[in-house]
């Protein structure tokens, strides 16, 4: 009796096992599926997989999250159906970044609106979407940044302001945009480089010259 008793919770054991690890690829099959729907866009199977419960948080092989995918391919829809889904705001990749700040980047001002209006972090230390946006030259999405309240003169991690992205980048509208709201042009990052000096290093004279002229009239 022992030994059948031995051997049948060994079975039960062994068919437990079974089970797990058939649910367990079956888990994995569905993360796997999810970010391949939105990776190629396929709205409907991403909708589909949340409801029989992927993750909406799960990162690919280069740490994006879906929403972060999302955010980089302007697919407003998407970040709605997973902003829905209850996927996490300030998640960041192996880059730092954030879905915000890759909307911010790209221009996207709605979705920045949205990620806002969920919650998302806007002031972050060293990068932060404000700066993303102004190294994109994107006015409504700086707009849109200011007025939820984005620290104007925030610094990264190497004392880069949004002023000094936007020289830079050789954005005139940006830099009277941040100047006139309070941007601080004397700010220097750890090189002792200005914007004024960064958008004369980048050949941006117009931009030069409007910062030279601003400085002077103050």
């Amino acid at each position: 009796m022992s030994c059948l008793l031995v051997k049948s919770r060994f079975l039960m054991v062994l068919m437990a096992a079974l089970i797990f690890g058939q649910a367990f690829n079956a888990r994995a099959g569905i993360q796997e599926d999810l970010l391949w729907a939105i990776e190629n866009n396929k709205l409907w199977d991403v909708t589909e997989l949340l409801k029989k419960g992927a993750n909406p948080d799960i990162p690919n092989q280069d740490g994006y999250t879906p929403l972060m995918i999302a955010a980089q391919t302007k697919n407003l829809q998407l970040a709605q159906v997973l902003l829905d889904a209850g996927a996490k705001l300030d998640t960041r990749n192996k880059f730092g970044e954030t879905a915000i700040m890759l909307a911010s980047y790209h221009g996207q001002a709605e979705m920045v609106k949205q990620l806002y209006i969920k919650g998302a972090e806007i002031n972050h230390n060293g990068w932060s979407p404000l700066t993303y946006a102004a190294f994109g030259g994107h006015l409504d999405v700086i707009r849109l940044l200011l007025s939820s309240g984005a620290d104007i003169n925030s610094i990264t991690d190497n004392g880069s302001t949004a002023l000094m992205m936007a020289a830079r980048g050789g954005h005139l509208k940006v830099v009277s945009l941040l100047l006139n709201s309070g941007a601080n042009p004397e700010i220097k990052n750890e090189h002792g480089d200005n914007a004024l000096v960064w958008a004369e290093k980048y050949d941006h004279q117009e931009v030069a010259g409007f910062i030279r002229n601003f400085i002077q009239s103050k």
